[in-house]
């Protein structure tokens, strides 16, 4: 039943962010990029008009993403548990400090952990949460789309770095490392709850 209502959380912290967001480059004039702008763009006022719908889209991915987490994995008795809570931690403690501070060091420093603890905690709760024969496409879905996480946010900041378009803009590789783990989270949380239906149908 924990991991149950973990799972709803990752959902509703998933849909909402991206409900959110949508709302809030609704708001721009002229027109916001999805393909060229960045996404915490949206969260600065003289930006966007609904900056405030973006930050509390920070605000809810971060804080749901940890309890979700804590509620699904238990008490985290192996060094795996607790390693994936650390990372999921980390990227929440990122996707806060994103919603608060809107530029600057502090900001890059948020925006860091919230991609990489987020990513990597897909390769840790790969392991953690998929047990069993069953779950092996799982383990090779995560594993991929971490991989394409952490690679888009190696090519945004080559484009940083180089600063020029190499294949595709920034917003897109930057959506793309950040969307990895929306991505995951939403797949995890219905695998999870058509799961536990299936088990409960066959014990009925």
């Amino acid at each position: 039943m924990a991991a149950r209502r973990g799972a709803v959380l990752w959902v509703v912290a998933a849909v909402g962010y991206l409900i959110l967001e949508a709302v809030a480059a609704a708001g721009v004039v002229p027109a916001y990029s999805y393909a060229r702008n960045y996404i915490s763009d949206l969260g600065v006022s003289a930006v966007s008009p609904r900056s405030y719908l973006m930050q509390a889209a920070f605000y809810l991915q971060g804080i749901l993403f940890i309890l979700g987490a804590g509620l699904i994995v238990g008490i985290p008795e192996s060094p795996r548990a607790r390693a994936f809570l650390g990372l999921i931690g980390a990227n929440s403690i990122g996707n806060i400090v994103i919603g608060a501070v809107h530029s600057g060091n502090v900001h890059r420093a948020g925006a860091a952990l919230a991609i990489v603890g987020g990513n990597t905690a897909i390769l840790a709760g790969a392991a953690v949460i998929a047990t069993g024969d069953g779950w092996r496409w799982y383990r090779r879905i995560s594993i991929l789309v971490a991989a394409l996480g952490l690679l888009s946010l190696l090519m945004l900041l080559i484009n940083s770095v180089t600063s020029q378009t190499n294949l595709l803009p920034d917003g897109m590789w930057e959506r793309a490392s950040v969307y990895s783990i929306i991505l995951w989270q939403l797949t995890t949380a219905v695998y999870l709850l058509t799961a536990r239906r299936r088990a409960a149908g066959e014990a009925g």
